[in-house]
């Protein structure tokens, strides 16, 4: 391979790097633009549910150990 072909690939490969993250860009642009209130809340709420249940059985098993020790 000579050097005007590697930097022929180097190039292209460039090019297609720039391309890559401009559609990466484009997707997220449209992500962004398309996100709806209503699933928004959706998500936040499950993610409180989640999370309040995590803390509940963590403190559940706390006691359970303290108990336990006692």
């Amino acid at each position: 391979m000579t050097a005007m072909e590697r930097q022929d690939l180097q190039d292209l490969l460039v090019r297609i790097d720039e391309r890559v993250k401009a559609i990466q860009e484009a997707i997220r642009e449209i992500n962004d633009t398309r996100q709806c209130a209503g699933n928004r809340e959706k998500i936040r709420f499950l993610e409180r549910l989640v999370w309040g249940s995590l803390a509940g059985t963590a403190a559940l098993g706390g006691r359970l150990i303290f108990e336990a020790l006692r």
